[in-house]
């Protein structure tokens, strides 16, 4: 994650301040129990993580990691709430297929940056896909206009 992904960077905050609630409330009422209030946090979480996973749709894998973690997130809200043994076995899969696709982008993104170019697909588009494949010019003009980044010192 470069310091300029704002996507990821939000994400991460979502991620963050939704484990912390849930463990709080895991502290407080037990493990094993279920809660309106873990429900209602992880349903918000859910609507919190889809502004970053369709912010990210330009890096396909990163963004089916933030879906997928909404999706997981919704489910075990509606789990929460209705204290279903079948919606926790749903949260339970679902949470497996997340770990096998976030496992995928960990290693697909850390070779990447290991090698300076993809061993494994990661599915870009647009910008995002010019940003790795173009000249040196195209991989450099985004950034060369952000703020805090001069041409002459």
């Amino acid at each position: 994650m470069s310091p300029r992904d704002s996507v990821a960077g939000a994400a991460m905050g979502v991620l963050c301040g939704m484990w912390a609630v849930i463990g709080g409330v895991t502290l407080t009422s037990g493990s094993g129990t279920t809660s309106a209030a873990p429900g209602v946090v992880l349903l918000t979480a859910a609507a919190a993580m889809l502004v970053p996973a369709l912010a990210g749709l330009p890096k396909l894998v990163a963004a089916a990691v933030m879906g997928m973690s909404a999706a997981r997130f919704a489910i075990t809200g509606v789990h929460e709430l209705t204290a279903s043994a079948e919606w926790r076995t749903t949260a339970g899969v679902a949470g497996l297929v997340l770990a096998v696709v976030a496992y995928y982008a960990a290693l697909a993104f850390e070779l990447e940056d290991a090698h300076g170019h993809a061993l494994l697909p990661v599915a870009r588009l647009g910008r995002a896909r010019t940003a790795v494949r173009g000249d040196l010019r195209d991989r450099t003009k985004g950034p060369a206009r952000e703020a805090g980044v001069r041409e002459q010192l």
